[in-house]
This record gives structure tokens, sequence and C-alpha cells, in this order.
């Protein structure tokens, strides 16, 4: 609020266009200014970079280190003056007049491409990712909400919105909208040819398709959209608004954008650097299994084989069963090569049981056969270790050593020395037993081959996992079978998803996704407001659009509902030819004709690749075509040749169907699909030549009983979640304020198991009564007082170490450390203070059902507890914990000048100060499960004040969580001034759950067995 009144008071801009004009001057002035500005330093830049590379040699580090870093700036630099040439090319499209209760004045922002400031810092145009932009594309005049990054929900009352044709720096026109890009607008834009209409699309967004841009990319999602809805536009926008708002959790490389061909991702990467985006990664499918294969995959040998026309083996391959048929065989696997047998000595001593080895399995089901091998051998050594140290029998030096030979690799080798190929080539004669039989590749592998090879490498051999994306944006969906995505969701599972499709462009009918049930039944899981509808069309033509709806009334699936934009063009021109000769001077006429119109992108679509080669070789004789090669192709303007299948997600000027005949497109379910998704590439003309053996799809009208309709529930879905009704969800940007949360999470008011609830000491689920909300920025009073507390001194040095049959107690003279295990990967701290009065059982306190095994023991300057993945160390002289995995990684560390303290008073306060890596990514869980925000340099309440009672989280890079078992307020604190602790009141101990897990998704699985 403070800052908000410090804030310049800029005065709102006049209303006429006398006063628009002169405010078009001036912000086109201050872009003018920008850009000379930039293009002077990159200037500079340059110079440097050319004297440093003539005068210093190659050994002088501390040169090369400037030039590196002046290369760095410079290729910054350049970005910036792409920006600023976008700025000074079209400075704004739109405008905002607001009124914001916490000021005591109306602020007014334009809305452009980019950001513009004047003096690098009071901002004339605000970037369109920004969140108070949203109110441009969502909201009518009146009161509206805007939701920004870690500050919450800003409500304001929008006054005016106002939307600019600006052109060579003149002010065409402008009007005020309550709906800015309303239907007459993108008409007029709509209307340009394509490559015109791309530079539009920022200013033109509709409020269903801001609202995918703008989700939480920290949350998967899956959009439904009909043919010349956006998807492939929106997808590109939402990385350019992520990489905006989240640039703390979001690197370009962290991107992948996959679709199924090569010419698809040419031209959806194409438009990135207009959107401020380099860097992301874009492959196939294929490619992606490809890289998931990692060293296993021998390019001279090894090869992709592209999927013909009506394989029926990979319908079969395709299919969900089938991979879940290849869980099934994999899991058997497992246990055929795990001894599950209880272990015991040639003493009769039984050091592991049985159900120790069954646990161990059931309960890492994201951990691959060999981890879990290398993880029972640990185990195993562990408790031998405990047996022949730890007991009154001694063991001969030659029996100890014989005893380590024969155990440490029990359960298996350290590394999996099988062959994954040879794992699939079992799987497929296992499946043919079963009279699913396909054939068996030898060295070429088509996309489910490769899907299910890397799911055998990561779910049977891979012990090191290697990081790939954080977000994975999917265009054409629908083209890929169930087997592809459950690969991928297992292989990739750090990672969210934005997954861009229309079920009725599935032209692979047989494996392909025909509806969304299954996908979303996988990647939806816990995700409300996930799927969404776009239903609006903004490509076709009126007389476009009604010819490719009778095409798809032929079919007897049902479809979701296409809204089109009123806009009309010439009729559809449907010519019979007397032979494949006319047909071919046919089509020359009428492109000639086309680009005599001025149409830029032009396709002729043909059934197949041998139909296309010979159609080009035809009108390449007097037309120039553009290259059409799937691996080398660009999306430019010209006339492109092409079948069907490669012209997914794409669309031109004007398309002409080369012979769409009844051999080609006979009237069944898979064709009518393959002729609307040619029919639907047209942006302005369509045309189709035969000779006169059309297609009933487009020669009859659909009968009457093929009608189908979605059912009521899919007609009209909820579909996602507006930004300001989710939980827990914001963005940053221009304006904020609110700095709460004010939702519940949908789940957190359910019953919970009568097994759980008999542990609990309560009957239901209390409010925690903390007055600070998550997210809450703390007072400095009270930082202040952590910093102080840190420079107290306390002796914490271990006086007695007594272990029980569940936990380690070690005394010092400040009080009492119990260390419990509560699961091979979770082991639970707490620490009680000498002058402070146990308290009863937490509401978090689970105690196992069966305990875990672990061992301890002591030596001179250390106590160690190992239990199956953890190792935790005490050094006895300070009492400061070090956590280690069980390879003896380190994870985390307390401070050994003073690792905690508890002080009693009114309230008791518990501070715990801890070792954090500067270069460490530390987040915090916010209410949903896909909520992490970044703990970094900040100091936050992480408790939920007013809330129904959480558990608090703090995840790591490094591979750990930390689940503060507090029912009231739990502050952390990252800011090396303050110190790096965490702060607890009314607890009465610390009292928290170490959790071991390689990636977020097993740690969250571990804390919600704790929660």
């Amino acid at each position: 609020m403070d800052q908000q009144k410090k804030k310049p008071f800029r005065p709102i801009p006049g209303l006429t266009r006398e006063a628009e004009e002169q405010q078009l001057c001036e912000i086109t002035r201050i872009a003018q200014d920008n850009l000379e500005k930039t293009e002077k330093y990159s200037g500079q830049l340059s110079d440097e970079l050319h004297e440093l590379m003539e005068t210093y040699g190659t050994k002088d580090k501390e040169a090369l280190a400037l030039f590196h870093n002046t290369q760095a700036q410079l290729q910054e630099t350049r970005r910036d003056l792409l920006r600023c040439r976008k700025a000074r090319h079209k400075p704004y499209f739109g405008r905002i007049d607001f009124r914001d209760q916490k000021i005591p004045y109306a602020e007014s922002y334009y809305v452009g491409r980019v950001g513009i400031s004047r003096n690098g810092s009071e901002p004339v145009v605000i970037d369109w990712r920004a969140p108070i932009a949203s109110v441009y594309y969502e909201n009518t005049i009146g009161k509206c909400r805007y939701t920004v990054k870690n500050e919450g929900s800003c409500e304001i009352d929008l006054k005016r919105k106002r939307t600019y044709e600006v052109a060579d720096d003149r002010l065409i026109d402008f009007f005020d909208s309550d709906v800015v890009a309303n239907d007459e607008l993108l008409t007029k834009y709509l209307a340009k040819n394509k490559s015109a209409v791309l530079g539009e699309i920022i200013s033109t967004i509709q409020k269903e398709q801001n609202t995918v841009i703008r989700r939480s990319p920290k949350m998967n999602l899956i959009v439904q959209g009909g043919a010349g809805s956006g998807k492939t536009t929106v997808a590109m926008h939402r990385i350019s608004y992520i990489l905006y708002n989240y640039e703390d959790d979001f690197r370009p490389e962290d991107f992948y954008i996959i679709g199924s061909n090569r010419i698809l991702l040419n031209y959806i990467t194409s438009v990135l650097p207009d959107l401020d985006v380099y860097g992301v990664s874009q492959m196939t499918m294929e490619q992606l299994f490809v890289r998931l294969l990692y060293e296993d995959w021998n390019p001279e040998i090894h090869h992709i084989r592209h999927i013909g026309k009506n394989e029926e083996a990979v319908r079969i391959k395709g299919s969900y069963k089938w991979f879940h048929d290849l869980e099934d065989f994999c899991r058997d696997l497992e246990r055929r090569s795990i001894p599950e047998q209880e272990v015991t000595l040639d003493n009769g001593v039984r050091i592991m049981r049985q159900s120790t080895v069954q646990n161990c399995l059931n309960d890492n089901p994201l951990v691959s056969m060999q981890g879990k091998i290398n993880m029972l051998n640990a185990i195993l050594l562990s408790r031998l270790e405990n047996e022949i140290t730890g007991k009154d029998i001694a063991y001969p030096p030659a029996a100890q050593k014989e005893l380590y030979k024969k155990y440490r690799r029990y359960f298996g080798g350290d590394v999996w020395k099988g062959s994954i190929y040879q794992v699939y080539s079992d799987f497929l004669k296992s499946q043919e037993s079963k009279g699913m039989a396909v054939p068996l590749p030898d060295r070429d592998f088509d996309l489910y081959d490769l899907a299910a090879l890397a799911y055998i490498y990561k779910r049977i051999k891979e012990t090191d996992g290697i990081r790939e994306a954080s977000h994975v944006i999917i265009d054409e969906a629908q083209d890929f079978g169930m087997t592809a995505y459950g690969a991928l969701y297992y292989c990739l599972r750090g990672c969210t998803y934005t997954i861009m499709g229309d079920v009725s462009q599935n032209i692979h009918y047989g494996y392909g996704l025909n509806d969304w049930e299954d996908l979303k039944s996988l990647i939806l899981k816990s995700t409300p407001g996930g799927f969404g509808v776009l239903k609006k069309s903004y490509r076709n033509t009126v007389e476009i659009s009604e010819f490719a709806t009778g095409i798809l009334r032929h079919g007897s699936f049902p479809v979701y509902p296409v809204d089109p934009i009123r806009r009309h063009g010439s009729p559809v021109r449907i010519t019979q030819c007397r032979d494949d000769e006319d047909m071919i001077r046919e089509s020359i006429n009428t492109i000639r004709r086309w680009q005599t119109d001025g149409r830029e992108t032009i396709a002729v679509i043909c059934r197949d690749e041998e139909e296309a080669s010979a159609v080009s070789a035809s009108l390449s004789k007097e037309l120039d075509l553009a290259d059409t090669d799937p691996e080398t192709a660009e999306f430019t303007e010209g006339i492109m040749v092409l079948p069907v299948e490669y012209t997914k997600g794409l669309e031109f000027d004007a398309v002409l169907i080369y012979h769409p005949s009844a051999e080609s497109y006979p009237d069944n379910d898979a064709y009518v699909k393959l002729l609307y998704v040619a029919a639907t590439r047209a942006l302005h003309e369509l045309a189709a030549v035969h000779t006169g053996d059309l297609t009933d799809l487009i020669a009859c009208p659909a009968p009457d009983w093929k009608q189908k309709s979605l059912p009521e529930e899919e007609k009209n879905p909820k579909g996602i979640l507006p930004e300001d009704s989710k939980k827990g969800q914001t963005s940053s940007g221009v304006h904020k304020s609110d700095r709460h949360n004010t939702q519940d999470s949908p789940t957190s008011g359910k019953e919970q198991p009568a097994s759980k609830r008999a542990a609990h000491p309560y009957n239901s689920v209390p409010v925690n009564p903390s007055s600070y909300r998550f997210g809450s920025v703390p007072d400095t009073k009270l930082l202040n007082l952590g910093k102080e507390v840190a420079v107290h001194t306390a002796d914490l040095s271990i006086r007695d170490i007594k272990r029980t049959r569940h936990s380690l107690e070690l005394s010092s003279n400040e009080g009492i450390l119990r260390l419990t295990p509560v699961h091979a990967s979770v082991i639970r701290v707490q620490f009680m203070g000498r002058d402070v009065p146990e308290p009863p059982h937490s509401f978090w306190h689970f105690p196992p059902e069966q305990a875990p095994a672990w061992s301890a023991r002591a030596g001179k300057s250390l106590a160690e507890l190992a239990s199956g993945q953890i190792k935790i160390q005490i050094d006895k002289r300070s009492g400061a914990i070090r956590f280690l995995d069980h390879e003896g990684r380190k994870l985390l560390t307390e401070s050994r000048v003073l690792p905690r303290k508890v002080k009693n008073g009114q309230k008791i306060c518990t501070w715990n100060y801890f070792d954090w890596a500067r270069e460490e990514k530390l987040m915090v869980k916010g209410i949903l499960n896909e909520d992490l925000e970044r703990l970094n340099n900040k100091a936050r309440y992480i408790s939920f004040g007013e809330k129904i009672m959480r558990m608090p989280l703090i995840v790591s890079e490094y591979g750990y969580g930390l689940g503060i078992a507090s029912e009231e307020t739990v502050m952390c604190c990252d800011i090396p001034l303050y110190g790096t602790y965490l702060y607890t009141e009314g607890t009465g101990q610390i009292d928290y759950y170490f959790i071991y897990g390689r990636d977020y998704e097993e740690i969250l699985g571990l804390y919600k067995v704790l929660k």
C-alpha cells in the first residue's frame, strides 16, 4: 500500500481524437528514444566484443570470461532491440481506465505487444502479459478482479476499455466497447491474408482464449478446440505468458513443444520470436521418446519408422489396453527378478522380513526395478551391519568379510545388465500368446514401439534420472494413442502439461483419441477445472464452415459444438473435370486466380504422399512450389502441395482439395475426419476438383440417423476455471494488492478414512487458528528477532543417547532430540525444550502401522540413524543434524552455530536454522497439489491461517521435503540478512517430517500419506 501511494501521479489521458493523437505522438516519441538508446548500446557491445577478439588470446582466462559475459549481454540486448522495434512499429492496441479503492486517484494504462517505459521506470504502455492486462480481454465495465503472483486478488472498478487501430504512426480509428475483440473487429482482421492475421492476434485474444493462456503452468490442462479456434496460437501465447510471469520458475529450455510432424512444428515455432520467446525445444513425439532412451538408442543401428496407412498392428499398440498390458508385464518381470522371501543368515538369524521386501516394492511405484534392487541391498547391508556390530555374538573378521561378500548384492547387481530391446521382444511374444500378435521390429521402430521402449528403460533400468522438461505442450493431441500418453506421463512425471487438440480431427481413427476420457483420467486426476472447450472458430468463412460441417455430419460419432465468427466470403467451388490432365489444368487456373487476388499462402491437399508427389511434379512445370519435405519445409508464402496428414494444425489463405473421390474418401468415420481436416484448412477460399467420382461425403447430404451430439454436460462443459476463482493460483505484474489467498482446497474438507480418523485426537478436521494467511509477509520485527536469537549460544551437545523401540532419543542440556522413522523415506524430527512440558500428540501424529527397519550407531563425534533411503548424522558436539540419502549424498544440514531454539513464554516459539545453499531452489506447496511458490530470498508465512488444517510443505530441488507438523503459525525465512530458518508459534516443540524423494511427485505421494 505504501508503495502504491509513492507511485508518481499520472494524469488520465484525454478522450477526444485530438487528445488521443497527442498521446500517440508522445508514446511514439518515447518508443523511438528507447529504440535509439538500445541501438546505441548494442553497437557499443558489438564494438567491445570485436575489440576483445582482436586484442586477447584464447589462453587469457580473464579476457575469455569477459568475452563470454559481453557476448551474453549482446545477445540479450539484441532481443531488447527486437522488443523496441515492435513497440516502435505499433506502440499499443488498447487502453484501460480504472479506479483502485486503495489508491486516491484513477489510473490509466495503454496495452501493447510489449511494455514501453519512460526513462526505463515509468510505464506508459503495459505488456499484454501483465496481470492487470487480463481485464482488457476478460471483463466488462464495472467491478472486476485480476490476480498477482504472491500477492493475491486485486479488485478494481473498470471505467473504460478502448480499442485502437494504429498504422504508420497514425491513429486510424478507435472505439469504446465492453467487449474489446468483438466479432466486427475480428472480422476486419480475419479478412486479411494469413501473414497479416498473425501480427494482430495479441490484440484480438478472446476471453475463452485468455483464460487458457493465463492458467497456472503448475497445473495440467487439456483443451478441446474445434478447427480454427486458435489452439496452436493460444499454446504459443501461453509459453510467452508463462515466461513473462513465472521467470523464477521457468526458463525457455524448460519447455518442450511436441507436434505430429516437422512442418507443423516449424509453423508453430516461427511465431515464437515475435512473442519474445527464444530457445524452446520442439520435437515430434517420436523424437521425444528417442531422447528418453539416452545411451540405449544408437542412430547408426536404430531408425524411426513413420506409421503407414491402415496398419492393424498400430491400432493394437496404440490402445490403452496395450499400455496396461505393458505395465503388468514389467511388474511381473520385477517380481520374478527380485527375491521376496525373508533373508536369514546361516546361523538362523533373520535380518529382513518378507513383508519388508514386499513393502519396499509396493510403496515405491515410481522407482525403477533396478532402483528398488539398490534400495533393498542398502537396507539389507544396514541390517547386516547392525547384526554384526550391535550384538554380543562376535563374528570373526573372516566371517564378516564372507557375509558382506554374500549379501551386498543379494537382490541383484548395482547396474542392470539386461537389454530393453530384449524385454520388449519378450513382451511382444507374451502378447502374441494372448492373440494380439504384432510384427517384431528389427531396427526400425514406430511411435508406439519407441513409447514402450522408453517406458521399459525408465521402469526397469534407470536409477539416476535426468531432469527433462518442466512443462510440455502437445499440439494436435488427438493424433496420438493412449500408449504414447501412458509412457510419457510415467517418463516425465515431474512436469506439467498443456494438451491441445480436437477429437473431431483424429485422422488416425483406429489408434488416436476419439474422446478425451482416458486422457482426462490419466492427466487430470486431481486437477479441478483442468478441461476446457474453445467453441469459437475464427478461421473459416461462413461458406467454408457450413461446407465442412456438412462433411462432419456424415460421421456417427458425437462432436463438440463450434460457434463460427460470422464472416462471409466466396462460395466453395466444386469443379468436375474430364480426366487427370484436366484436373491439373483446372488446379493451375484456380491457383493463378487466387494469386491475382493477393492470396499469399495456398495449399493443394492430396490424399497421400504418393498422390502429392505426382501432383507436385505436374504443377511444378508451370508454378513455383514451396518446399514440402517434412524435415526441411518452413511455412511461408507460396504454394504447398501436401498430403492431408501433413496439414494438421496449419491454415492457408486458400485451399484446393485435389480429387476427393469415393475411393480416396469412402463414407466411414475415419475418412469423415480426414476430409473435414482438409476442408477446414482454408481461411478465405476453398475449392475441389474431381473427375465425376466425387465422394458421397461431399456429393450427398448426411442421413438424419447419423446425427449425434454430445451429452448435455459435454455440450456446456464447465471448462477451465477462471483465474480469479481457482484455488491459490496467481501471476505477476504491474499492479499489486491483497497479499493473501481467499480460497480453500476443494478436497480439504473431505472426511478421512476411518483408519486415519481413529489415529487422530480430533473427531473432525479443525481450522488453523493462526491469524496469518498463507503467503503473507512477516513483520520486520519478527525477522529481526530471528536474527537476534541466532547470535545466542546454547549447549546442544549430546550427553546421552537412548534407543527405544520406535525412536532414537538424544539428550542435551537444552532438551531432547527425538528421531522416529515412519517410512523408508520419511523420518520425523522432534525437539522438546528442557523447560517446556512435552506437548500431547499433535494433529499430525501418525504412528506407522508397521515401522520401517532402521539401525543406529554412535562413534566419538557422530551418532547416526539409517532407515531405508535416509541417513541422519548428528554432530555430538553441536547437536546439528545432517541429512543424507542412502548413498551418502548430502541433502540438508542444520546450522552448527545454533541448530535450533525453543523459547517459552505466553506462546512457545521455536526456531530451526538450516544451511540452505544459495543456489538451492526452495519451494512451498500452496493449497492445490500443483501450486509451488518459490521461497528463495523471501520470508513468508507458509501455514494456512483461518483455513482448514493443512501441513505446510517445503520442497527442495535437491530431492527432499520438510512437512512441518504444526497446528498454528509457521514462517519460513530464506533471507541471509535475517538468517535462514523455520519459525513456529504455539506448537510447543520443533516437529517436522523429513521426506526423501527423487522428484516432487514422489515427495507429494509420501506427504499425502502423512496429511
